[in-house]
């Protein structure tokens, strides 16, 4: 889609009052000139969920949750930041214009697609009721499926015929060149007319998580090959993005506190027939990086249950290391041999699949069980090497630990060793995160300052112009407070009047290192009563600590002088850290 204007977001963002709309979430009571409440987003006794309607902010002091009405509704319907925009628009009676693509494509390009995709669905739909479907749906109810789940789900049938699809959509006057782009037709290498690309199969539908119809999937009906084929890359849809059922099961997800995870299409309409509602499925492809991003915005919790194959516990392992490097809990079910999710719920019934998910396994339990099975207890270092890379992953400490302590008794070995092994595993598996921790523990002494100053200066604008004249942004190291620092000064350029902290957060939307600082710091300026005092106090400290780190660096670079015999330079270096000491002295007499 086109990217929404900032002035109509900030228009929406004018009309809309924050204490209402968090109101329709959570009880809110006021405390003073603020509201508060138990944090929504995690579980705590005493309220810490602090709603500013002066500033149009939020903010827990628990998990440090906090931006504008946008992102309160994001985080709390799972929404991606325009749909969060278009919710929030309809509620202020704000019209969002529609913006086209480099070509004249963008977003009509996109909606085209879906009115296609709903042709075809309800086409597919009509073939299934007709005579020529009556084998397709005898299939589908031999495998137990019910006619509210069909309607529910949308399946459907194609017939066992070259142009059927194709020549329904051109008398609804849909250019061939767009059923082509939609993936339904495939283009002929003879010259001839493009033909369907699925036919004499049942038909699943394939809903993006507002339900929009994005791709389809076909099965056939007896022993053929290839079993199933989906809907190839398009411009709405790609199978790495989207999860199988999730328009469906989001609420049920949400009401359980995790997501139940399986491979087909089947192993989601048959457990979501009998009640387990809170079920998604991969398609019958591995676990995506992307899939998981979309799965933990729903659960902080998986429980992965594959079919009991060779292919499907590698499919486990691959999905379980995803997922544990994503943050997520992860635990392992195990159906019994020759089960699937589908063929188990028709035996056992509901209640037996939902306890087999209540008893899952843990991430080591499941995947050391694996292992032994694979190699033998006695291969303990082929084991460890397969452990060590997924337990790496585990972003708690104290869960890490655990499992390092558990390893080592159940493998019978020391575990001082494999604190050590695990410490060569983390720069393969880790230096994404470990650089940016190293990064983050660097600046950490004055941040605290930095963010302190940060949210003086959006308070109040004599605060920004003191710091600007005093300091500058130079002045300040830690890169996400000097990234706001830059938007406050723009929008302080831009008008006379104070910050809007709840426009301030929109424009710090994707930056959650900035957002993050942004919250800290209002959240310190709140508390803060000797505004005055405290702005000195903090600008002396931000010197102070910019001294000593250059004095540390200069240090280093005058030993390496010294070590390569660099006369002019060392003299140079000295003098430099000479006079830094004697304004540290200064300062401190």
């Amino acid at each position: 889609m086109g990217t929404i204007p900032q002035e109509i977001i900030d228009r929406i963002l004018e009309r809309v009052d924050i204490v209402e709309v968090i109101s329709e979430y959570v009880q809110l009571k006021r405390a003073g000139r603020s509201h508060k409440a138990c944090c929504p987003f995690h579980n705590e006794k005493t309220a810490s969920f602090v709603v500013s309607p002066d500033k149009q902010i939020y903010h827990c002091f628990g998990c440090g949750a906090g931006g504008n009405v946008l992102n309160f509704v994001m985080k709390y319907e799972n929404l991606e930041f325009p749909d969060a925009v278009r919710k929030l628009a309809l509620r202020a009676g704000v019209e969002i214009p529609v913006e086209r693509g480099r070509q004249g494509e963008g977003p009509s390009l996109y909606s085209r697609i879906h009115e296609i995709n709903k042709l075809a669905a309800a086409f597919f739909q009509n073939n299934l009721r007709s005579e020529k479907g009556r084998g397709a749906l005898d299939y589908l109810r031999s495998r137990g499926i019910e006619n509210q789940t069909l309607s529910d789900f949308r399946l459907g049938y194609a017939l066992d015929d070259w142009e059927a699809l194709r020549k329904y959509l051109e008398s609804r006057k849909v250019p061939v060149d767009m059923v082509r782009k939609a993936g339904l037709s495939i283009e002929s290498d003879k010259g001839r007319n493009d033909y369907d690309r699925f036919r004499n199969r049942v038909i699943f539908p394939i809903f993006d998580d507002r339900d929009n119809i994005v791709a389809f999937g076909g099965r056939v009906m007896d022993k053929a090959l290839p079993k199933y084929i989906n809907s190839p890359e398009t411009p709405v849809y790609s199978k790495s993005n989207v999860l199988y059922g999730l328009n469906f099961s989001k609420r049920g997800i949400r009401e359980k506190g995790y997501a139940i995870l399986v491979e087909g299409y089947m192993d989601v309409v048959i457990p979501f027939q009998q009640g387990v509602k809170n079920v998604v499925a991969t398609s019958g492809t591995a676990l995506t990086p992307r899939q998981a991003d979309i799965l933990k915005r729903q659960a902080s919790t998986a429980v992965l249950i594959f079919d009991a194959d060779q292919a499907g516990e590698a499919a486990s392992l691959r999905g379980l290391d995803i997922l544990v490097e994503k943050g997520m809990g992860v635990r392992i079910a195990a159906l019994p041999k020759g089960e699937d999710p589908d063929t188990f719920v028709r035996k056992f019934g509901r209640e037996a699949f939902e306890e087999v998910a209540e008893k899952a396994k843990d991430l080591l339990d499941y995947k050391l069980e694996l292992l032994l099975k694979k190699f033998g207890p006695r291969s303990v270092g082929t084991i460890c090497d397969e452990m060590l890379p997924t337990i790496s992953r585990v972003e708690n400490a104290v869960v890490r630990s655990d499992y390092l302590t558990r390893l080592a008794e159940k493998l019978g070995i020391h575990e001082a060793s494999l604190r050590y092994e695990i410490g060569k595993v983390k720069p393969d598996y880790s230096y994404h995160y470990a650089s940016e921790a190293r990064i983050e523990g660097s600046v950490r002494n004055y941040r605290s300052s930095e963010v302190h100053l940060l949210g003086m200066a959006i308070t109040e604008r004599k605060y920004f112009e003191k710091l600007d004249r005093e300091l500058g942004l130079g002045m300040f190291k830690d890169p996400a407070v000097k990234r706001v620092m830059r938007s406050v000064g723009e929008m302080y350029a831009a008008g006379d009047g104070d910050i809007n902290a709840s426009k301030l957060s929109s424009r710090l939307e994707g930056d959650e290192q900035a957002k993050q600082a942004f919250m800290e710091g209002l959240a310190k300026a709140d508390i803060t009563e000797e505004k005055d005092r405290v702005l000195e106090d903090c600008i002396l400290r931000v010197r102070k600590e910019n001294r000593d780190e250059e004095i540390k660096i200069l240090t280093i670079r005058l030993k390496e002088a010294q070590d390569s015999r660099d006369d002019a330079g060392v003299r140079d270096l000295a003098d430099r850290i000479n006079k830094l000491y004697k304004e540290r002295a200064h300062r401190h007499a």
